[in-house]
C-alpha cells in the first residue's frame, strides 16, 4: 500500500512526517511518494538526503510557484493541482493512504494487516484522523474488527438530489435559511457527512478517490465532493463500507497554513509565505530540532525562538500567536479537540 504526500513549502513539517512514517509503520512494501507543487530545490534536496527512499514528484506548477515561494512571497496566481494529485492516486497502489506535509503518525500500524481487513471488507474510505471530533465519524453502528472499525453512516439522507437540494447548491427564494431555521440544515448534520469523505488522512480506494474529484473544474469545492461522495454511496451502498482505525494514530500541526487563505480574518494577519520562509530557512541550517517534539506538535517555544532571533524582524511573535490561536478556535468551534 503506497503512501502519497501531498507537500507545499513546509519541509520543517514535512520532515516529521516522514521520521514518523518510518518509525510507526510496520510491514510496509509500498512506495513514499511526495507531490510537490513549489517547495524550493534546496529543501527537497536535504529531504531526499535524510529519506532517500522517498520519491518526489513536482507539479505542472511547481516552476512558476518557485519563483516566489524561494522569496517568502505569495504566489500571483494560486492554481490548484488536482489533476497531478489524480494522476498519481490512479498510478498508485489499489489503496493507498494520503496525508498532507503537517501530519504525523503518533502510534504504530500494520499496514499489511490494515489492508487485508479494508480489502475484505470492501472499505472504500478508512480514516486514521478526525481530530477527536466524534460528529465526522458519525454512524448508527459501530463493527469492531481486529485493526478497522466498520462505520454504518448516520446521515439525514442519501439521495443525491436531497442532499444538493438542502446541503449543497440549491438556494432560491431563501429556501436555505428556512431549511436552518427548521433545524433540516445543521451545522450537526452536515459535519455527519465528514464520515464517507475527507481531503487527506485516511486510506482511499483508487476508484472511491478519482469518483471524489468528478467535475472539479480545477477548484478544490468541498461541498461538490460530498455531493460526489453522496451518489457513490448511494449508488453503491449494498457493496461498500466505511471505517476508521481502531484509535486516532494520525495528528496534524496547527502552527502554520501552506497559504493565507485566512490571513486577514485572523487576528494576528500573519504572512504566512514570509512564516514558512523563516521556519524553512531555520530547519534547513539545523537552528531547530522539529523531531524533539514528538508525537506533540512543534514547540510553541521553539517557534517564538526563531522568530524573534530572526535578524530581519519579518514576523512579530507575539501577531503570530494571535494568528495561531485563532487557527486552533477555528477548528475547536466545530467540535474539534486539539493539545
Amino acid at each position: 500500500m503506497d503512501i502519497l504526500i501531498k507537500s507545499f513549502n513546509r519541509p520543517y513539517y514535512l520532515d516529521r512526517c516522514l521520521y514518523s512514517i518510518e518509525k510507526n509503520i510496520i510491514n510496509f512494501n509500498g512506495k513514499i511518494i511526495i507531490l510537490d507543487d513549489g517547495t524550493p530545490e534546496f529543501f527537497l534536496d536535504k529531504i531526499e538526503s535524510k529519506y532517500p527512499n522517498v520519491i518526489i514528484k513536482k507539479s505542472n506548477y511547481y516552476n512558476d510557484k518557485i519563483l516566489y515561494t524561494q522569496k517568502g512571497i505569495q504566489p500571483s496566481s494560486y492554481l490548484i493541482p488536482i489533476d497531478f494529485w489524480i494522476e498519481n492516486a490512479k498510478e498508485a497502489s489499489p489503496f493507498f493512504l494520503l496525508i498532507e506535509d503537517d501530519t504525523w503518525f503518533i502510534d504504530a500500524i500494520d499496514f499489511n494487516e490494515t489492508e487485508k481487513e479494508i480489502i475484505s471488507n470492501n472499505v472504500v474510505l478508512t480514516k486514521l484522523h478526525w481530530i477527536g471530533n466524534p460528529i465526522v465519524i458519525t454512524n448508527k453502528e459501530s463493527i469492531f474488527k481486529k485493526f478497522i472499525v466498520l462505520l454504518k453512516p448516520k446521515l439525514y439522507t442519501i439521495i443525491p438530489a436531497l442532499y444538493y437540494f438542502i446541503f449543497y447548491k440549491f438556494d432560491r427564494f431563501k429556501i436555505r435559511k428556512t431549511l436552518k431555521f427548521l433545524k433540516i440544515n445543521t451545522l450537526e448534520k452536515h459535519l455527519a457527512y465528514y464520515t464517507i469523505y475527507a481531503v487527506a488522512g485516511m486510506i482511499f480506494s483508487r476508484d472511491y478517490y478519482a469518483k471524489l474529484w468528478e467535475n472539479h473544474q480545477n477548484k478544490v469545492d468541498e461541498g461538490l465532493q460530498l455531493y460526489n461522495a453522496v451518489k457513490y454511496f448511494y449508488k453503491n451502498k449494498s457493496k461498500i463500507n466505511f471505517a476508521r482505525y481502531q484509535h486516532e494514530i494520525l495528528r496534524t500541526g496547527f502552527m502554520s497554513s501552506a497559504t493565507n487563505q485566512h490571513k486577514e480574518t485572523y487576528e494576528g494577519n500573519v504572512d504566512m509565505f514570509v512564516f514558512n520562509k523563516i521556519m524553512n530557512e531555520a530547519w534547513l541550517s539545523n537552528q531547530f530540532d522539529v523531531l524533539s517534539s514528538l508525537p506533540n506538535d512543534i514547540d510553541e517555544k521553539e517557534i517564538i525562538s526563531i522568530l524573534e532571533n530572526d535578524a530581519q524582524k519579518r514576523i512579530d511573535s507575539k501577531k503570530w500567536i494571535s494568528w495561531k490561536n485563532d487557527f486552533k478556535r477555528q477548528y475547536q468551534s466545530f467540535g474539534c479537540i486539539i493539545d
